[in-house]
This record gives structure tokens, sequence and C-alpha cells, in this order.
């Protein structure tokens, strides 16, 4: 019962999977028949369960079946029905031409609730339309496909018309369309209809819209007006069209308003009755915010701050930009006097921004409001993180170690943003912040004493690792005229950096964010980790910060910035070797040129509003953003656990075990050895050059020696000859790219360099007659049929070039094979390392060099950097082609050696962080071979294959233990992103109550307590919705997670929905 069950599950489960997407898949698969098949005339089919077809089809007929499959969700057990409907189609049928657009008739699908509504039934006629639904062939182009090319021949009628509108158009005769008897003169702008008014018309029927553009008709063309110069009035307090008792006129009756359509005057008149309310209410009553709080003449619409306010943080538009496309738009031609109302725009814009952030955060609710507002209570908290007494389980904290405990570890990231920086403009007496802590930034007099007392102390020494630019930058970069260089971002503790990221800086930033948290378990990412995370205990004890001695802290390197670091730092700080990390998820980079200018306070409050819209499009994209990673992350623990499983299995299992305990160890206590770690052995040059002096003084004390020069032995020639082939590779690279309009200095440079070479070729050539005497007649005959005799050509003949001609001694070879592969080894710790520097310069050159000089400098680095990267690989390819010469002439075998060395290609020139397209991760494994090299000790090649396997042991542990580690990373992702759906849901439903209880514990007069109350309840259904939609797109995501699970489980699990299907035939 179990298996059938699971296997209808994995059935029904590989359909439903294709509607688990933002687009709807195909679920139809198509059967094709044609009468000409014999063996098929039977009605067997094949095999499918579709019937069969009459054969007195005529031959130009095929016969389609399309196998349609209904998905019921109306109940909580989902139902299948399957139907087969044949479908005649011609064979003539018109060729479908290319196209690369989606069929016309696809459904839109704007978001995941269209995929999961109940009930969805595509109708056959669907199938009908002639789209090609299962990809066997493109549909036919239709015109709307191009409409920019069916509007082309259009251009001169749109022309005519857009001309036609600066005219009178059909009124010619003039007269009013409303009243008939008077001369119409006027028009409205803003209003649907184009017809023209009379003055008295025109401002009857603007009373409830004194904002709207009017243009008059003379001098044969239409002149901007206004309104108030029609004699329209605006009367505050009262319902339009209502006259009050006791008007009150502004001062000079210059009323400004600032409105989405441009800036107008207006004729404003307060009212002075009995109940008279301040100036700025009636304003406010009257959706316009007034500038100044006593006698305003400046305002601005609701929706002109609403309209900034969400392109100020979507596009990133400044103000100074916006304000200038107002005035633009109110006159472009400098002619007319528009009023400078800019700065009241930017008071109205700040204190705009600091009320809509209260009102979202309930503080209008509460008894104090704005007073009694708590330290990053205004902030927009992520749902899926872990939030006690919001989103946990009552017992969370009693939850077993080992087993469900690491689910509520809180996951916190620390990195600074350098673009973010800020002009030495204003101060904080002056420009002080509204939001003042209750949001994203610390609280700045804390801040600054802790900077005070503690900014004094020495910069710690750096570790082994890497030099980190972040730390550099405090002594390195010219920010003499600026008070800010960059902005430290964790919401919740945002504040700014003066002089890099000083440790005094991260510490209080730090500090600030786990005070407002009780979660014991966390994992700090932070990008130079390593060495900031050495000596945390004993300078937040120097400090008197408690906040790090009560938990346990898991430091790790993000993987953007690993890649660039040694390998030590890289095996113990990465997020793919560390447990119970899962997989871990610079708009703001774009304000950095309108905040820059700003003061402190204003600067805060902009970033603040910006941080919080950005968390907030990250709250509304978690159903799909989660249900996409829930999908990858199956069939990668399916495929990684399997391929461990299959790799461990292939191992001795008393090595896998000790490898087991080793992991296990090293987990529980970082300090332990890391089973991650290689402990390279590679031979290099010198040491191959010690083990062949080594053996040179043996044979001189044994007298087995052959002295045939006083200063060199046939090893120290071909190292000599080696070394010279280096010469020439280099000589040969720079005369490469000497440019064509080189100095005479730079040419006699190269000249003498040249002629050295020449004369120590001849002097090496003199000693290597001594040991190979057949050599010399060789390159003599060699070189005379070559056209060129320069240094860098001249052929030295080794004894693995030689061995062609004439014969050459076994200890000859055997020598140069020993130096052959140190040299590979070593062209390959070079290549390593200039990948490494190349990838790091790059990032680098992306975060903190801005301006044209440093960009200059650093792309000439990179540039040197390329030319010793191709010099390096060109070195190991020479090596690499002689150990394949001489392999089989000392019979050596490829196997043991190739393990290690590898023909190399460009594309395996690339990064540990990037793959063949440039981008790539850990936890898919497609790195080079040339990070995966096995290491080879001095010891292997002395004794050969045996030794050989032995040393690659340590390349079987540490492939081993990525295994392991990407297998169990998987699974963990599986397990905490269900745990993150099931918090998010957790989260809007703590936010729905609690909007709930605000509306029931309104402390407003009675005035106002209706709309406190209906603000509170859209808020409570808001996330009343967001919480049902998360449950209904994430409705099956239990039953995909239980794919490639034991039957028995799944059988036992009374959570999931039974899966019932029916097939019949149409």
């Amino acid at each position: 019962m179990g298996l059938s069950r699971l296997k209808a599950l994995r059935c029904w489960l590989g359909d439903i999977s294709s509607t688990m997407v933002k687009h709807r898949k195909d679920r139809a698969t198509r059967y094709h028949f044609t009468d000409s098949d014999s063996d098929d005339g039977n009605g067997d089919g094949d095999g499918s369960g579709a019937p069969s077809h009459p054969s007195s089809l005529p031959p130009s007929v095929t016969t389609t079946i399309h196998r349609h499959v209904d998905y019921s969700f109306s109940s909580v057990r989902p139902s299948v029905r399957t139907s087969y409907v044949s479908k005649q189609e011609s064979a003539s049928k018109r060729a479908q031409t290319e196209s690369d657009n989606p069929p016309a008739v696809d459904p839109p699908a704007s978001s995941l609730l269209s995929v999961f509504v109940d009930g969805v039934d595509l109708d056959y006629e669907y199938y009908e339309s002639g789209v090609s639904l299962d990809g066997e062939g493109n549909r036919q182009r239709r015109a709307g496909d191009r409409p920019l090319l069916r509007w082309i021949p259009g251009i001169d009628t749109y022309l005519a018309e857009m001309l036609r509108l600066k005219g009178r158009g059909d009124q010619i005769d003039g007269k009013c369309h409303t009243c008939q008897s008077s001369m119409a003169a006027f028009r409205c702008a803003d209003c649907f209809t184009t017809a023209l008014f009379c003055a008295k018309c025109l401002v009857t029927a603007h009373q409830r819209q004194p904002l709207h553009r009017v243009i008059e008709w003379k001098d044969g063309f239409f002149h901007k007006t206004s309104l108030k110069s029609l004699g329209l009035r605006v009367q505050l307090g009262h319902e339009p069209g209502n006259a009050c008792v006791n008007p009150k006129r502004v001062f000079a009756d210059d009323f400004v308003i600032l409105d989405v359509h441009g800036i107008h005057e207006v004729a404003v008149d307060f009212c002075s009755c009995e109940n008279i309310l301040p100036h700025s209410t009636q304003l406010l009553r009257a959706r316009w915010y007034p500038a100044t709080t006593i006698d305003p003449k400046t305002a601005a619409t609701f929706d002109l701050l609403e309209n900034f306010h969400l392109l100020s943080t979507q596009s990133m538009v400044s103000g100074y930009g916006f304000y200038i496309s107002l005035a633009l738009t109110t006159d472009n031609t400098g002619t007319a006097s528009v009023r400078d109302c800019y700065p009241a725009f930017m008071d109205m814009v700040r204190q705009w921004r600091h009320l809509k952030m209260l009102k979202r955060s309930g503080r209008g609710h509460a008894k104090d409001a704005a007073t009694a507002t708590a330290p990053g209570e205004c902030a927009v908290e992520c749902p899926a993180c872990p939030h006690p007494s919001k989103n946990l389980p009552a017992d969370w904290l009693e939850a077993p170690k080992g087993q469900r405990r690491w689910l509520y570890r809180l996951f916190l990231s620390i990195d600074a943003n350098f673009r973010l920086k800020r002009k030495k403009v204003s101060n904080d007496a002056s420009d002080p912040s509204l939001n003042h802590r209750c949001a994203y930034f610390v609280d700045e007099a804390a801040y600054q004493n802790h900077l005070g007392s503690y900014g004094h102390l020495p910069t710690e020494k750096h570790s082994q690792c890497n030099n980190h630019h972040a730390v550099k930058l405090a002594n390195s970069k010219d920010s003499s005229h600026l008070a800010t260089t960059g902005v430290g971002t964790r919401p919740g503790s945002v504040d700014d950096l003066q002089k890099g990221e000083r440790y005094v800086n991260i510490d209080f930033l730090l500090h600030s964010s786990l005070s407002m948290t009780t979660v014991p378990l966390i994992t700090i990412s932070y990008d130079i980790a390593c060495q900031y995370s050495i000596n945390l205990q004993r300078r937040f004890s120097l400090y008197g910060y408690p906040t790090v001695a009560d938990r346990l802290i898991r430091w790790a390197v993000p993987m953007f910035h690993i890649a660039a670091y040694q390998d030590v730092c890289r095996a113990g700080y990465s997020l793919h070797y560390l447990p119970e990390c899962g997989r871990g998820r610079a708009l703001a980079n774009l304000a950095a040129s309108s905040t820059k200018e700003m003061g402190p306070g204003s600067r805060h409050d902009v970033l603040d509003d910006i941080f919080a819209d950005q968390n907030w499009q990250k709250v509304t994209k978690l159903p799909e953003a989660l249900l996409a990673r829930i999908k990858a992350a199956v069939p990668e623990r399916e495929v990684h656990v399997a391929a461990f499983e299959e790799y461990n299995v292939a191992l001795p299992s008393a090595l896998t075990a000790s490898w087991e305990h080793a992991v296990s160890a090293w987990e529980e206590n970082p300090l332990q050895p890391n089973p991650f770690l290689a402990v390279k052995s590679h031979i290099t040059q010198a040491t191959a050059r010690l083990q062949l002096s080594e053996e040179d003084s043996e044979a001189l004390r044994t007298g087995t020696a052959v002295v045939l020069h006083e200063h060199f032995s046939s090893s120290t020639m071909i190292s000599a000859g080696i070394d010279l082939e280096d010469q020439q590779r280099r000589l040969s690279q720079d005369l490469r790219q000497m440019h064509e309009h080189a100095t005479d200095l730079a040419r006699v440079q190269m000249l003498d360099r040249q002629n050295t070479l020449h004369r120590k070729i001849q002097a090496w050539s003199e000693v290597q007659r001594l040991f190979m005497p057949a050599v010399q007649a060789v390159r003599a005959r060699l070189m005379n049929d070559s056209t060129s005799h320069l240094p860098h050509q001249i052929l030295l003949l080794l004894p693995s070039r030689a061995s062609l001609h004439v014969p050459c001694t076994s200890e000859l070879l055997h020598q140069e094979w020993i130096l052959r592969e140190a040299q590979a080894h070593n062209a390959l710790e070079d290549i390593r390392s200039q990948l490494e520097v190349h990838y790091h310069m790059y990032y680098s050159k992306d975060r903190f060099v801005c301006g044209q000089r440093p960009n200059t400098r650093m792309n000439t680095s990179i540039q040197l950097l390329q030319v010793k990267l191709a010099s390096d690989a060109e070195r190991y390819c020479a090596a690499y082609d002689t150990l394949c010469h001489l392999s089989p002439q000392l019979k050596k075998n490829m196997a043991d050696w190739g393990k290690s060395l590898h023909l190399l290609q460009d594309s395996d020139l690339r990064h540990l962080a990037e793959d063949e397209e440039g981008n790539s991760s850990e936890s898919r494994c497609t790195t080079t071979w040339i990070w995966r090299s096995a290491p080879v000790s001095l010891d292997a090649v002395r004794s050969g294959g045996p030794a050989v396997a032995d040393s690659l042991q340590e390349s079987l542990r540490i492939e081993w233990c990525k295994a392991r580690a990407r297998a169990r990373q998987w699974t963990e992702e599986c397990t905490l992103l269900q745990e993150e759906m099931r918090r998010v849901i957790a989260y809007h439903d703590w936010a729905e109550k609690t909007w709930i209880e605000r509306a029931a514990k309104v402390p407003a007069s009675p005035s106002y307590t209706e709309g406190s109350v209906a603000y509170a309840r859209r808020q409570a259904a808001a996330r009343s919705g967001m919480k049902s939609f998360c449950e209904h797109a994430w409705h099956y995501v239990k039953l995909w997670v239980c794919l490639g699970t034991d039957s028995a489980l799944v059988d036992k699990d009374t959570s999931l929905p039974p899966v019932t299907t029916t097939d019949s035939i149409d």
C-alpha cells in the first residue's frame, strides 16, 4: 500500500510541480498516429491507454490525441481527472514561422495567485486555437507581435492629431460648451474633455478641481492662464460651493500649491467661523500639506508627496531633480516668473517621510504616539527571521540541541557601503534627525560617546589572511573633506563610518544589533570575519557590553568574498562547510549622489526611508522567493545526497568513519583540526634541485660520479637550461608587447637584454657539450634551417628534445623529469596565486575604487597581472608537453602522475568562484581542475605509484568532506525553508492580531476615532491577505519536499492530503 501510494504521489507531483512557478507550464502530452501505420490498425495503440484511430481517414489527415489533466483543489483532498480528446489536423497545414514571443493566447500570470486559483480548468478551445503547447513548433507570427512596425506607417496621422489638439478643433464657432450663450475662449488642459468654456462656466465647473491647468484662446493660439486669474477662490473649512460667513484671505493673496502638474498660484480663503481650526489643520483636511505651522503660504498636495515618495525609493529621484521637473512643467521657456519653493518642498518631503513611517509602525495608535517610540520600533522586520513572541513556538528555547534547535538560529550580516559618503555639511544641532534611532540608525549620542571613549585605541594588526581593503581604507583614502566615508548596514543598527571599517565602529553597531534580539544562536557573516572575530570577546569586555558573552556565535565569510581568501580562512569560514547554515539570501548606492550633500539629520531620515522600502519589497516577494528556492532545493538535495552516498560506499568504511569523526569534532569545536584544509606539499623546483644536489653529493662521496666540469653536474646543467628557457619566454613576450613607437632608450634596454641572453646561452652550450656531445651538431643543423637567429629563438635541446635526434642516457632523462614535474607544479601554484590576486583586484576595483585616475591605475595593474598569468600558463604548458614526451621513454604511468597534472585549456584559467559562464557556487561544484590538483610530495615522486596513491588520500578526504557538506547543506536548506515559511505565516498572523488590538484601543478623540480604526482594520486586512496568499502558494510544499523520502514515512504522515486519480476517455 505504501509503495503504490508513494508512486501515485510522485506521478501527481510530477505534473503539479510545473504549476509551482510564476508562469503556467504545459501539461498536455501529444500522441501522433496515421492510418499508414498498419501496426496501429488493431486499436492496440502504443500502450498509452489512448484509443486507436480509424483507418478510413485520408492520408493527408493526421489525428492527434491530447491528454487533458484537470486538478481540483476545492477541498482538502485534491483530485486528478485525466481525459483524452482527438483532434484531426491537415498535413498541408501552413508552416509556422519562427517566433521568440510567447503564444498570444497564453493567459497572463502577473502573480503567483493566478497559478493557484482553485478549480482552474483549461477549456479545450485553448488547444483548438492552433497554438503548439508542447513546444513541437513555433506558432505563426501575428501582426500584433511587432506593434512598432505597424505604427510606423501611421506617423503622419498621429502627428496631425497632436497638432489638431493645439487648435480649437470642432468649436471654431466659439460658443460655450455649457451655456451656449457666451463666447468660449478657455479650455482645461487636465479635464477629459477638450471643449471650450466661458470664464464663468469654467470657474463653476472647477470648484472641486482648483488645481487644473487652464489655457486661453487669443491671438490665434492658446496661452497659459490660471483659475485664480479667472476669479476662482478656494474656501477651506467648508465643502466646495458652501460660503463661509467669516473668510480670511492669505496675506498678500499669493498662496502657492505644489502639485503633480506643476506649481500653481491659488486664491485661498481660510475659515474664521466660530469653530475655527488652525490654518495648517484646514489645509491637511483638504489633503494639502502645509510648509509651515504658522500662517502657511505654501503647501503640497498629498498626491505630489506620495508620487515623489515612491519615485525617490524606487528610482532614487533626487528632490532637486523632481522639483526642477515641476518648475519646467509650469514654464519651460524661462520667461515666466515661478516661485522658488524648493527649500519648503524638501522640508515637507522630510516631514512626510517621518509621518508615514510612524503611521505604518502603529505609533499613531499608541498612547504617547511619537514621543515614546522605542529604538528600532519603526523598522520593517523580516518575517522569515526568528522573532521571539512573534513567530516562534512557545517552547523554542527548550528545543533539543542538534534536532530542531538550530532552526531558530538568527542570521546576521555585517557590511559597509563606501559609496554612501557625506561631505562636511551642517551638523546635528542645526539639522537633527526626525527619526532619531526609532528605525535603522543607532542612537547618535551613544555612538559618538563610544567613539570618543575608544576611538583612540590602535587598530589591531592584520591576521595571516589577505589584506582587507575595508580595514586599510581607514588610513589609505583621502577623506579630509568628508564627514562620512561609508555606511555600515544592519537593519536596526546602521550608522556612519569615519575612516573605513574600524573595529571600534563595527563593535558598537554589532552591540546595538544584538541588544535588540534575545535569540542565543547567531550566525554572523562578515567579509573580514577571520580577523575581526579573533579578539571580539576581549574588546566587548573592555567596552562593558554583555551582548556577546551569553550567545553562541558562528562566524562566516560571505560567498562573494570567500573566494579571495587564503585556504585556511576559506576552509574555516565558508558557509558551504559550516553546519546548520543552509544556503543564505545595492539599491541604496543610487541615492549616494543626492545624500552626499545633505546634512546629517536629513541624510539619516532619507536612508531610513530607503532601507524601509527595500525591506518591505523583500517582504512582499517572500512567497515567490521562498517557493522558488524550495523548488530548486529539493532536486538538489536528491542529487547531492545520492552523490554522497555513492561516493561514501565506494571508499573503505574505516577511512570514511575516521573522516566522519574528524568532521564532527571540528563542527563541535572549531579549534580542532579542520578536515577541509589541505596540507599542501607540492614539489617545487627548489626542492627538486636540492634532491638532485644530494644525489650528486652522494655520488661524489662514493666515487661513482663522472666529473666533466668543475662547477656543473648534469643536473645543474639541465636546471640552468630550464632557467634559460624561462628567460627566452619572458624576452619573447616583452618583444611582442613592445610598441612600434617605443623610445630609443627602451630599444637600447631591450637590445642589451638580448645580447646578455645570447652570451649566457653560448656559455651554457659549452657546458652542455661536455654532457651531450652530439647536440652541438644537431643544433647547428637545425639553426641553419631557421630564418631567425634571435636569442629567444635559439634551440637549447635539453634531453627531452635532443632525444628526438640523438640517443640520451636514462639518467639525463630522469633528471629532467624531476625538474620538469617540479616546474609544472610551481607554474600551477603561480597560476593559482595570479588568479587569486586578479579576482581580488577586480573585487576591490568594483567596491572601493572611484574616479578616472584610480580606475586607470587599477586597470593597468590588472593588465600586468594578465601578462604574468599568460606567462605562467605558457611555462606550465611547456613543462606538461615535456612530461608527456618523457613519460613513455621512462615508462612512467600517466594514470599516476596525470592525476595532479592535466592539459591546460583557456577555460581552466578562471578563479575558484567562477564557472565557465563567469559565475558559480561551491554548492554545485563546477570548479576547474587546477583548484583540485592533488598534492604531490617529493617522496611520492621518488617512490613512484603507491606513494602517489597515498598522497591522493588527502584529496579524497577533502572531496568526501565537501560532498558530505553539500548533501547536508541541501537537506538543511529544505528544512530551513519550511521553517521560514512557517515563520512568515506566523508573523503575518501576529501582525494581523496586533493591528486588531490597536483598533480596539484607539485613544484618540471621537472625531479621529473612525479614521484610526479604519486604518488599523485596513492594515489587519492586508496582513490577513498576505498570510492567506502565503498559505495558498505554499499549500503543496510539504508534498514536494517528501519526494525521495521513504514511503513508510509518507504513509505515516497524516498531515499530507491523499491523492486520488481517475482516467476517462471522451
